[in-house]
């Protein structure tokens, strides 16, 4: 059985954004082209050249990618394609947050600020990971119930 080779690649996550991961794929992502968050790697990769520059006060989240999608994509990552991974898991994460607010508003008749709170228990996210003001605001604009 032969291993396939692998890089691991550290991206600096928010606090809230790394959380997230942990429950939705472990404690590291492997990257396949059978998953969301597998696709969502490879569409930010790209084969410019660049060193990774650590940002300030974020957390590291590794993502093992196999060489072989290394050569058919790249490996440059920078200030844009961290922003970029960032914002594209809180997007899925606030979404997920979104519907299950939705959700047990109407099915439940759960009031808002206790489905967030929920959400966030069940992710382990705190309010040094991301204000509640802040989830709360999400809601109240984007929720229709």
């Amino acid at each position: 059985m032969s291993e396939k080779a692998i890089i691991t690649v550290y991206f600096p996550v928010k606090p809230h954004v790394y959380k997230f991961l942990q429950k939705k794929v472990g404690e590291k992502m492997v990257v396949t082209k059978n998953n969301f968050y597998g696709n969502l790697v490879l569409d930010v990769l790209s084969k410019k050249y660049s060193v990774l520059e650590a940002v300030t006060d974020d957390l590291v989240f590794p993502v093992d990618i196999s060489l072989r999608y290394i050569t058919n994509y790249g490996v440059f990552i920078d200030q844009n394609i961290i922003r970029k991974f960032n914002a594209q898991i809180d997007k899925q994460f606030r979404e997920e947050l979104r519907s299950y607010v939705s959700i047990n508003a109407s099915a439940n008749n759960l009031p808002k600020n206790e489905a967030i709170r929920q959400f966030i228990f069940h992710y382990n996210i705190t309010e040094e990971d991301i204000k509640m003001e802040t989830l709360i605001k999400d809601i109240v604009r984007n929720v229709v119930l």
